[in-house]
Protein backbone atom coordinates (compact mmCIF):
# COMPACT_ATOMS: atom_id res chain seq x y z
CA UNK A 1 0.00 0.00 0.00
CA UNK A 2 1.12 3.59 -0.81
CA UNK A 3 1.89 5.81 2.13
CA UNK A 4 0.78 9.09 -0.16
CA UNK A 5 -1.88 8.94 -2.10
CA UNK A 6 -2.74 11.67 -5.18
CA UNK A 7 -5.24 14.33 -3.65
CA UNK A 8 -6.01 15.88 -7.35
CA UNK A 9 -4.99 14.39 -10.58
CA UNK A 10 -3.12 16.26 -13.00
CA UNK A 11 -4.46 20.05 -13.34
CA UNK A 12 -2.92 21.55 -16.32
CA UNK A 13 -2.39 25.40 -16.14
CA UNK A 14 -1.00 26.96 -19.36
CA UNK A 15 2.04 25.22 -19.21
CA UNK A 16 2.63 23.33 -15.91
CA UNK A 17 0.88 20.71 -13.92
CA UNK A 18 0.45 19.98 -9.91
CA UNK A 19 -0.42 17.65 -8.22
CA UNK A 20 -0.98 17.07 -4.34
CA UNK A 21 0.35 14.16 -2.47
CA UNK A 22 -0.48 13.34 1.14
CA UNK A 23 1.44 11.55 3.58
CA UNK A 24 0.37 9.28 6.19
CA UNK A 25 0.30 11.52 9.12
CA UNK A 26 -0.39 15.24 9.88
CA UNK A 27 2.43 17.41 9.71
CA UNK A 28 2.83 21.80 9.45
CA UNK A 29 4.31 23.41 6.91
CA UNK A 30 6.97 24.56 9.90
CA UNK A 31 7.73 20.94 10.97
CA UNK A 32 10.80 19.10 9.96
CA UNK A 33 10.06 17.11 6.53
CA UNK A 34 11.88 14.42 4.73
CA UNK A 35 11.24 13.56 1.13
CA UNK A 36 12.99 11.03 -0.59
CA UNK A 37 12.98 11.46 -4.50
CA UNK A 38 13.19 8.08 -6.55
CA UNK A 39 14.78 8.37 -10.47
CA UNK A 40 15.10 5.44 -12.71
CA UNK A 41 16.37 6.28 -16.19
CA UNK A 42 17.44 5.17 -19.76
CA UNK A 43 14.84 1.78 -18.84
CA UNK A 44 14.39 0.63 -22.40
CA UNK A 45 11.44 -1.26 -21.91
CA UNK A 46 13.04 -3.79 -19.65
CA UNK A 47 10.17 -4.92 -17.78
CA UNK A 48 11.22 -8.25 -16.00
CA UNK A 49 12.84 -6.49 -13.17
CA UNK A 50 9.66 -4.37 -12.50
CA UNK A 51 8.37 -7.14 -9.61
CA UNK A 52 11.42 -6.15 -7.56
CA UNK A 53 11.31 -2.68 -8.01
CA UNK A 54 7.67 -2.60 -7.48
CA UNK A 55 8.65 -4.02 -3.59
CA UNK A 56 11.49 -2.06 -3.25
CA UNK A 57 9.57 1.08 -3.84
CA UNK A 58 6.28 -0.26 -1.75
CA UNK A 59 8.95 -1.16 1.17
CA UNK A 60 10.95 2.55 0.86
CA UNK A 61 6.99 4.45 1.04
CA UNK A 62 5.92 2.08 3.56
CA UNK A 63 9.22 3.51 5.62
CA UNK A 64 8.49 7.25 4.63
CA UNK A 65 5.45 9.53 4.64
CA UNK A 66 6.70 11.63 1.26
CA UNK A 67 8.02 9.07 -1.96
CA UNK A 68 7.94 10.58 -5.16
CA UNK A 69 9.04 8.21 -8.06
CA UNK A 70 10.71 10.00 -11.38
CA UNK A 71 11.74 8.38 -14.86
CA UNK A 72 14.85 10.41 -16.72
CA UNK A 73 13.18 9.40 -20.02
CA UNK A 74 13.84 6.86 -22.38
CA UNK A 75 11.06 4.19 -21.45
CA UNK A 76 10.58 2.47 -24.46
CA UNK A 77 13.10 1.01 -27.14
CA UNK A 78 15.21 -2.19 -26.26
CA UNK A 79 12.19 -4.62 -25.73
CA UNK A 80 11.02 -6.43 -28.24
CA UNK A 81 7.77 -7.53 -25.70
CA UNK A 82 7.03 -3.88 -25.70
CA UNK A 83 8.02 -2.72 -29.01
CA UNK A 84 6.30 -5.72 -30.65
CA UNK A 85 3.22 -5.68 -28.34
CA UNK A 86 -0.13 -4.73 -30.58
CA UNK A 87 0.23 -1.68 -28.86
CA UNK A 88 3.50 -0.47 -29.03
CA UNK A 89 4.69 0.63 -25.91
CA UNK A 90 1.65 -0.15 -23.69
CA UNK A 91 3.34 -3.01 -21.22
CA UNK A 92 5.92 -0.54 -19.57
CA UNK A 93 3.14 2.41 -19.29
CA UNK A 94 0.95 0.13 -17.81
CA UNK A 95 3.81 -1.53 -15.27
CA UNK A 96 5.16 2.18 -14.63
CA UNK A 97 1.40 2.92 -13.91
CA UNK A 98 1.46 0.05 -11.03
CA UNK A 99 4.70 1.08 -9.58
CA UNK A 100 2.64 4.34 -9.28
CA UNK A 101 5.82 7.00 -11.08
CA UNK A 102 5.00 10.72 -10.69
CA UNK A 103 6.32 11.80 -13.53
CA UNK A 104 8.76 11.33 -16.29
CA UNK A 105 11.32 13.33 -18.75
CA UNK A 106 10.57 12.86 -22.51
CA UNK A 107 13.49 10.82 -23.94
CA UNK A 108 15.00 10.75 -27.63
CA UNK A 109 13.62 6.89 -27.70
CA UNK A 110 9.98 8.14 -26.85
CA UNK A 111 9.62 8.94 -30.24
CA UNK A 112 10.37 5.98 -31.94
CA UNK A 113 7.06 4.84 -32.33
CA UNK A 114 6.37 7.80 -34.22
CA UNK A 115 4.25 10.77 -32.56
CA UNK A 116 0.36 9.53 -33.21
CA UNK A 117 1.58 6.29 -30.21
CA UNK A 118 3.23 8.71 -28.09
CA UNK A 119 0.68 10.87 -28.11
CA UNK A 120 -1.78 8.24 -27.39
CA UNK A 121 0.64 6.68 -24.64
CA UNK A 122 1.28 9.87 -22.52
CA UNK A 123 -2.87 9.97 -22.08
CA UNK A 124 -2.68 6.06 -21.07
CA UNK A 125 -0.02 7.19 -18.48
CA UNK A 126 -1.45 7.93 -14.92
CA UNK A 127 1.66 10.55 -14.66
CA UNK A 128 2.36 13.48 -16.65
CA UNK A 129 5.72 13.76 -19.90
CA UNK A 130 7.93 16.61 -19.45
CA UNK A 131 9.64 18.95 -21.94
CA UNK A 132 10.36 22.20 -21.73
CA UNK A 133 11.96 22.24 -25.50
CA UNK A 134 9.71 20.53 -27.42
CA UNK A 135 7.43 23.04 -29.52
CA UNK A 136 4.85 22.64 -32.45
CA UNK A 137 5.08 24.33 -35.64
CA UNK A 138 3.14 27.50 -33.82
CA UNK A 139 5.63 27.73 -30.65
CA UNK A 140 3.04 26.21 -28.32
CA UNK A 141 4.68 23.66 -26.24
CA UNK A 142 4.13 19.61 -27.33
CA UNK A 143 4.11 18.88 -23.33
CA UNK A 144 4.10 20.47 -20.78
CA UNK A 145 7.76 22.01 -19.19
CA UNK A 146 7.30 21.15 -15.65
CA UNK A 147 5.03 19.59 -12.75
CA UNK A 148 4.94 21.01 -9.37
CA UNK A 149 4.07 17.96 -6.83
CA UNK A 150 2.75 19.84 -3.41
CA UNK A 151 2.91 17.68 0.21
CA UNK A 152 -0.13 17.86 2.34
CA UNK A 153 1.96 20.03 4.89
CA UNK A 154 2.52 22.38 2.26
CA UNK A 155 6.06 21.95 0.85
CA UNK A 156 6.36 22.06 -3.44
CA UNK A 157 8.36 20.43 -5.49
CA UNK A 158 8.99 21.60 -9.07
CA UNK A 159 10.21 19.35 -11.63
CA UNK A 160 11.15 20.55 -14.92
CA UNK A 161 12.65 18.78 -17.98
CA UNK A 162 14.24 19.12 -21.21
CA UNK A 163 15.33 16.42 -23.83
CA UNK A 164 18.49 16.48 -25.48
CA UNK A 165 19.78 17.42 -29.13
CA UNK A 166 22.37 15.72 -31.44
CA UNK A 167 22.83 15.55 -34.92
CA UNK A 168 21.35 18.51 -36.95
CA UNK A 169 19.73 19.91 -33.02
CA UNK A 170 17.23 17.00 -33.27
CA UNK A 171 17.02 14.00 -30.73
CA UNK A 172 18.07 10.86 -31.12
CA UNK A 173 15.59 9.66 -33.32
CA UNK A 174 15.05 8.79 -36.69
CA UNK A 175 14.50 11.90 -38.20
CA UNK A 176 10.88 11.02 -39.90
CA UNK A 177 9.27 10.78 -36.44
CA UNK A 178 10.11 14.53 -35.60
CA UNK A 179 8.62 16.11 -38.58
CA UNK A 180 7.02 19.36 -37.60
CA UNK A 181 8.55 19.72 -34.37
CA UNK A 182 11.08 22.60 -33.04
CA UNK A 183 13.52 22.23 -30.68
CA UNK A 184 15.54 24.43 -28.93
CA UNK A 185 18.85 24.09 -25.90
CA UNK A 186 17.37 21.87 -23.16
CA UNK A 187 20.26 23.94 -20.54
CA UNK A 188 18.62 27.41 -21.42
CA UNK A 189 14.99 26.09 -21.82
CA UNK A 190 15.63 24.86 -18.48
CA UNK A 191 17.12 28.22 -17.06
CA UNK A 192 14.10 30.10 -18.48
CA UNK A 193 11.61 28.56 -15.46
CA UNK A 194 14.16 29.91 -12.58
CA UNK A 195 11.50 31.29 -10.90
CA UNK A 196 9.99 27.97 -9.71
CA UNK A 197 12.19 28.57 -7.14
CA UNK A 198 10.55 31.81 -5.96
CA UNK A 199 7.04 29.05 -5.50
CA UNK A 200 8.94 26.16 -4.15
CA UNK A 201 10.95 24.67 -1.50
CA UNK A 202 12.30 22.04 -3.80
CA UNK A 203 13.44 22.44 -7.73
CA UNK A 204 14.17 19.15 -9.28
CA UNK A 205 15.72 19.25 -13.10
CA UNK A 206 14.37 15.79 -14.80
CA UNK A 207 16.96 15.76 -17.43
CA UNK A 208 17.47 13.83 -20.80
CA UNK A 209 20.22 15.65 -21.83
CA UNK A 210 23.43 13.59 -20.95
CA UNK A 211 25.72 13.88 -17.52
CA UNK A 212 27.80 16.70 -19.71
CA UNK A 213 25.03 18.77 -19.98
CA UNK A 214 23.74 18.27 -16.48
CA UNK A 215 26.81 19.14 -15.68
CA UNK A 216 26.64 22.74 -17.63
CA UNK A 217 23.22 23.09 -16.50
CA UNK A 218 24.37 22.86 -12.95
CA UNK A 219 27.15 25.32 -13.49
CA UNK A 220 25.18 28.34 -15.24
CA UNK A 221 22.35 27.84 -12.92
CA UNK A 222 21.55 28.71 -8.87
CA UNK A 223 18.08 27.33 -8.22
CA UNK A 224 18.20 23.68 -9.16
CA UNK A 225 18.64 21.76 -5.88
CA UNK A 226 18.93 18.06 -7.87
CA UNK A 227 19.04 16.78 -11.33
CA UNK A 228 17.92 13.52 -11.96
CA UNK A 229 19.35 12.39 -15.79
CA UNK A 230 19.59 10.44 -18.46
CA UNK A 231 20.85 9.51 -21.70
CA UNK A 232 24.19 8.61 -21.02
CA UNK A 233 23.32 5.76 -19.38
CA UNK A 234 25.94 7.10 -16.76
CA UNK A 235 25.91 5.17 -12.73
CA UNK A 236 26.73 7.81 -10.50
CA UNK A 237 28.21 6.84 -7.42
CA UNK A 238 26.29 7.55 -5.49
CA UNK A 239 26.17 11.19 -6.76
CA UNK A 240 28.30 14.09 -8.73
CA UNK A 241 28.33 17.39 -7.10
CA UNK A 242 28.86 20.49 -9.08
CA UNK A 243 28.55 24.04 -7.80
CA UNK A 244 26.07 22.39 -4.97
CA UNK A 245 24.52 21.03 -7.25
CA UNK A 246 23.83 17.27 -6.86
CA UNK A 247 23.73 15.65 -10.06
CA UNK A 248 22.39 11.86 -10.53
CA UNK A 249 21.88 8.76 -12.64
CA UNK A 250 20.99 4.94 -12.27
CA UNK A 251 22.65 3.66 -15.06
CA UNK A 252 19.96 2.17 -17.47
CA UNK A 253 17.50 -1.19 -18.07
CA UNK A 254 15.74 -0.81 -14.73
CA UNK A 255 18.88 -2.36 -12.53
CA UNK A 256 19.42 0.40 -10.09
CA UNK A 257 16.98 3.24 -8.73
CA UNK A 258 19.08 7.00 -7.69
CA UNK A 259 17.63 7.74 -4.28
CA UNK A 260 17.77 11.01 -2.71
CA UNK A 261 16.74 11.61 1.01
CA UNK A 262 16.00 15.26 1.18
CA UNK A 263 15.48 16.77 4.60
CA UNK A 264 13.77 20.70 5.31
CA UNK A 265 13.42 22.73 8.30
CA UNK A 266 10.97 25.34 8.06
CA UNK A 267 10.57 25.10 4.42
CA UNK A 268 14.47 24.97 4.25
CA UNK A 269 17.06 22.46 2.28
CA UNK A 270 19.00 21.26 5.53
CA UNK A 271 20.20 17.92 4.18
CA UNK A 272 20.35 16.04 1.29
CA UNK A 273 21.49 12.22 1.13
CA UNK A 274 22.23 10.59 -2.45
CA UNK A 275 22.32 6.64 -2.72
CA UNK A 276 22.42 3.88 -5.19
CA UNK A 277 20.18 1.12 -4.82
CA UNK A 278 20.35 -1.86 -6.87
CA UNK A 279 17.82 -3.76 -8.05
CA UNK A 280 18.42 -7.50 -8.24
CA UNK A 281 17.17 -10.55 -8.59
CA UNK A 282 17.63 -12.05 -5.56
CA UNK A 283 15.75 -9.50 -3.19
CA UNK A 284 11.79 -9.73 -2.63
CA UNK A 285 9.18 -9.11 -5.92
CA UNK A 286 5.45 -8.31 -5.99
CA UNK A 287 3.93 -11.24 -7.12
CA UNK A 288 0.78 -9.66 -8.81
CA UNK A 289 3.42 -7.71 -11.34
CA UNK A 290 5.58 -10.59 -11.79
CA UNK A 291 2.24 -12.22 -13.11
CA UNK A 292 1.78 -9.68 -15.46
CA UNK A 293 5.37 -9.43 -16.58
CA UNK A 294 4.63 -13.46 -17.52
CA UNK A 295 1.40 -12.94 -19.37
CA UNK A 296 3.66 -9.73 -21.70
CA UNK A 297 6.39 -12.42 -22.09
CA UNK A 298 4.57 -15.24 -23.10
CA UNK A 299 4.76 -14.67 -27.07
CA UNK A 300 5.26 -17.21 -29.10
CA UNK A 301 6.01 -15.77 -32.21
CA UNK A 302 8.78 -13.74 -30.44
CA UNK A 303 10.26 -17.25 -28.69
CA UNK A 304 10.39 -18.70 -32.11
CA UNK A 305 13.66 -20.21 -32.90
CA UNK A 306 15.21 -19.34 -36.30
CA UNK A 307 18.57 -20.37 -35.64
CA UNK A 308 21.96 -20.86 -33.75
CA UNK A 309 24.99 -19.29 -33.17
CA UNK A 310 27.94 -21.92 -32.76
CA UNK A 311 29.83 -19.55 -30.12
CA UNK A 312 29.15 -16.30 -28.24
CA UNK A 313 28.85 -13.42 -30.76
CA UNK A 314 30.31 -10.29 -28.53
CA UNK A 315 30.60 -6.67 -29.28
CA UNK A 316 30.41 -4.11 -32.06
CA UNK A 317 33.01 -5.76 -33.84
CA UNK A 318 31.25 -8.97 -34.15
CA UNK A 319 27.81 -7.91 -34.10
CA UNK A 320 27.83 -5.27 -36.46
CA UNK A 321 29.40 -7.71 -38.85
CA UNK A 322 26.60 -9.89 -38.40
CA UNK A 323 24.06 -7.25 -39.19
CA UNK A 324 25.82 -5.96 -42.33
CA UNK A 325 26.23 -9.31 -43.87
CA UNK A 326 22.86 -10.07 -43.74
CA UNK A 327 22.04 -6.40 -45.37
CA UNK A 328 24.45 -7.22 -48.06
CA UNK A 329 22.86 -11.07 -48.04
CA UNK A 330 20.29 -9.08 -50.65
CA UNK A 331 20.81 -8.60 -54.29
CA UNK A 332 22.89 -6.26 -55.79
CA UNK A 333 24.63 -4.78 -52.86
CA UNK A 334 28.01 -4.56 -52.15
CA UNK A 335 29.03 -2.93 -49.49
CA UNK A 336 27.09 -2.56 -46.08
CA UNK A 337 26.81 -0.05 -43.26
CA UNK A 338 25.75 -0.24 -39.75
CA UNK A 339 26.02 2.72 -36.52
CA UNK A 340 27.30 1.22 -33.17
CA UNK A 341 24.67 3.06 -31.58
CA UNK A 342 22.23 0.99 -33.23
CA UNK A 343 23.79 -2.45 -31.83
CA UNK A 344 21.85 -2.39 -28.71
CA UNK A 345 22.87 -5.64 -27.27
CA UNK A 346 26.51 -6.53 -25.69
CA UNK A 347 27.25 -9.78 -27.16
CA UNK A 348 24.31 -13.01 -27.75
CA UNK A 349 25.55 -16.13 -26.13
CA UNK A 350 26.35 -19.47 -28.06
CA UNK A 351 22.80 -21.36 -29.16
CA UNK A 352 19.50 -20.86 -30.37
CA UNK A 353 18.73 -17.41 -31.89
CA UNK A 354 15.10 -16.64 -31.63
CA UNK A 355 12.72 -13.35 -33.19
CA UNK A 356 13.15 -11.94 -30.03
CA UNK A 357 16.76 -11.70 -29.90
CA UNK A 358 17.03 -10.39 -33.38
CA UNK A 359 14.53 -7.42 -31.93
CA UNK A 360 16.59 -6.71 -28.64
CA UNK A 361 19.83 -6.22 -31.12
CA UNK A 362 17.42 -4.27 -33.30
CA UNK A 363 14.36 -2.60 -32.04
CA UNK A 364 14.21 0.21 -34.55
CA UNK A 365 12.49 -0.72 -37.37
CA UNK A 366 14.52 1.16 -40.01
CA UNK A 367 14.41 0.63 -43.45
CA UNK A 368 17.26 -0.31 -45.64
CA UNK A 369 18.32 2.73 -48.41
CA UNK A 370 20.89 1.85 -50.83
CA UNK A 371 23.31 4.41 -52.21
CA UNK A 372 25.54 4.43 -55.15
CA UNK A 373 28.63 6.20 -54.07
CA UNK A 374 32.03 6.58 -55.01
CA UNK A 375 35.39 5.83 -53.65
CA UNK A 376 35.41 9.38 -52.26
CA UNK A 377 32.06 9.44 -50.89
CA UNK A 378 32.22 6.30 -49.03
CA UNK A 379 35.41 7.69 -47.47
CA UNK A 380 33.53 10.96 -46.85
CA UNK A 381 30.80 8.33 -44.32
CA UNK A 382 33.45 6.70 -42.98
CA UNK A 383 35.34 10.28 -41.79
CA UNK A 384 32.50 12.24 -40.68
CA UNK A 385 31.42 9.66 -38.68
CA UNK A 386 34.67 8.83 -37.01
CA UNK A 387 34.70 12.65 -35.95
CA UNK A 388 31.44 12.68 -35.10
CA UNK A 389 31.95 9.51 -32.57
CA UNK A 390 34.97 11.46 -30.49
CA UNK A 391 37.57 9.91 -33.04
CA UNK A 392 36.52 6.50 -32.43
CA UNK A 393 34.96 4.20 -35.53
CA UNK A 394 31.38 4.50 -35.49
CA UNK A 395 30.71 2.32 -38.35
CA UNK A 396 30.83 -1.73 -39.24
CA UNK A 397 31.07 -2.70 -42.40
CA UNK A 398 30.51 -6.05 -45.05
CA UNK A 399 32.11 -6.02 -48.56
CA UNK A 400 35.10 -3.47 -47.02
CA UNK A 401 37.28 -3.90 -44.05
CA UNK A 402 38.85 -0.17 -43.45
CA UNK A 403 41.30 1.46 -41.83
CA UNK A 404 41.05 4.92 -39.91
CA UNK A 405 44.86 6.59 -40.25
CA UNK A 406 45.25 9.08 -37.48
CA UNK A 407 48.57 11.04 -36.33
CA UNK A 408 49.31 11.12 -32.62
CA UNK A 409 46.17 13.27 -31.72
CA UNK A 410 44.28 10.99 -33.26
CA UNK A 411 42.60 13.10 -35.47
CA UNK A 412 41.79 11.31 -38.69
CA UNK A 413 44.07 11.86 -41.92
CA UNK A 414 43.05 9.25 -44.02
CA UNK A 415 41.13 6.03 -45.07
CA UNK A 416 42.48 2.76 -46.28
CA UNK A 417 39.48 0.50 -48.21
CA UNK A 418 39.78 -3.18 -49.59
CA UNK A 419 37.51 -5.26 -50.24
CA UNK A 420 36.20 -8.09 -48.43
CA UNK A 421 39.13 -10.53 -50.51
CA UNK A 422 41.75 -7.71 -49.63
CA UNK A 423 41.64 -6.55 -53.10
CA UNK A 424 41.21 -2.90 -53.96
CA UNK A 425 38.05 -1.32 -54.71
CA UNK A 426 38.13 0.05 -58.26
CA UNK A 427 38.32 4.06 -57.99
CA UNK A 428 35.94 3.81 -61.62
CA UNK A 429 32.84 2.36 -60.41
CA UNK A 430 29.87 3.43 -58.05
CA UNK A 431 29.02 0.93 -55.21
CA UNK A 432 25.79 -0.46 -54.30
CA UNK A 433 25.71 0.71 -50.57
CA UNK A 434 23.02 0.05 -48.10
CA UNK A 435 22.52 1.60 -44.50
CA UNK A 436 19.67 1.83 -42.29
CA UNK A 437 17.32 4.63 -42.97
CA UNK A 438 19.08 6.55 -39.55
CA UNK A 439 22.36 6.61 -40.86
CA UNK A 440 20.96 8.07 -44.33
CA UNK A 441 19.05 10.46 -42.81
CA UNK A 442 20.95 11.89 -39.92
CA UNK A 443 25.10 11.53 -41.20
CA UNK A 444 26.63 13.65 -43.23
CA UNK A 445 28.43 12.26 -46.06
CA UNK A 446 28.79 13.30 -49.82
CA UNK A 447 26.70 12.19 -51.81
CA UNK A 448 25.06 12.35 -55.71
CA UNK A 449 22.65 9.70 -55.75
CA UNK A 450 19.59 10.76 -53.50
CA UNK A 451 19.38 7.01 -52.10
CA UNK A 452 16.51 4.55 -52.64
CA UNK A 453 15.08 2.61 -50.27
CA UNK A 454 15.05 -1.37 -50.29
CA UNK A 455 11.40 -1.48 -48.90
CA UNK A 456 12.78 -4.18 -45.88
CA UNK A 457 13.79 -3.36 -42.63
CA UNK A 458 17.40 -4.20 -41.05
CA UNK A 459 15.66 -6.83 -38.69
CA UNK A 460 13.75 -8.74 -41.28
CA UNK A 461 17.27 -8.85 -43.39
CA UNK A 462 18.42 -10.35 -40.42
CA UNK A 463 15.82 -13.11 -39.68
CA UNK A 464 16.23 -13.87 -43.18
CA UNK A 465 19.81 -14.30 -43.05
CA UNK A 466 19.71 -16.26 -40.04
CA UNK A 467 17.31 -18.42 -40.95
CA UNK A 468 19.13 -19.23 -44.58
CA UNK A 469 22.49 -19.76 -42.61
CA UNK A 470 21.15 -22.13 -39.98
CA UNK A 471 24.39 -21.44 -38.21
CA UNK A 472 26.39 -18.91 -37.93
CA UNK A 473 29.60 -18.11 -36.29
CA UNK A 474 31.48 -15.01 -35.64
CA UNK A 475 34.27 -15.28 -32.84
CA UNK A 476 36.38 -12.97 -33.76
CA UNK A 477 35.28 -11.33 -36.51
CA UNK A 478 36.47 -7.44 -37.21
CA UNK A 479 36.91 -5.57 -40.20
CA UNK A 480 37.64 -2.11 -38.82
CA UNK A 481 40.63 -0.86 -37.82
CA UNK A 482 42.50 2.47 -36.60
CA UNK A 483 46.16 2.96 -37.20
CA UNK A 484 48.40 5.40 -36.32
CA UNK A 485 50.80 6.81 -38.80
CA UNK A 486 54.74 7.51 -38.19
CA UNK A 487 54.86 10.77 -39.62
Amino acid sequence: MHNFRIISLLIYFCVYGFLTVRGSVDSKSGDTTKVVILSLNDQHAKIDNYGYLKHIVDSIRNENPYVILLSAGDNFTGNPVVDQYKEKGYPIIDLMNDVGFNATAVGNHEFDYGQATLHKLTKQANFPFLSANIKDSTDKNVFVPYTILTLDNGIRISVVSAIQLGIGYLPDSHPSNLLGLRFSDGVNAIKSYSYLKDSSEIVIALTHLGFEKDIELADSTDFIDIIFGGHTHTLTKPAHVQKHTYIMQSGSNVRNIAKAEINLVNGKITRIAPSIISISSKGKTDYKIEEKIAIYNDNDQLNRVIGFSKKPIVGVDELGSLMTDAIIFLEDIDIAFQNNGGIRVDRWNEGAITIKDIYKLDPFGNEIIVFKLTIPEIKSLILNSFIKNENKPDLQASGIKYTVIVDSNNNPIDIEITGSNNKRLSSKRRYNVAMNSYIASAYKFDHKDAGKSRYSITAQALIDYIMFKKEIDYSGVKRVFVKTTKN
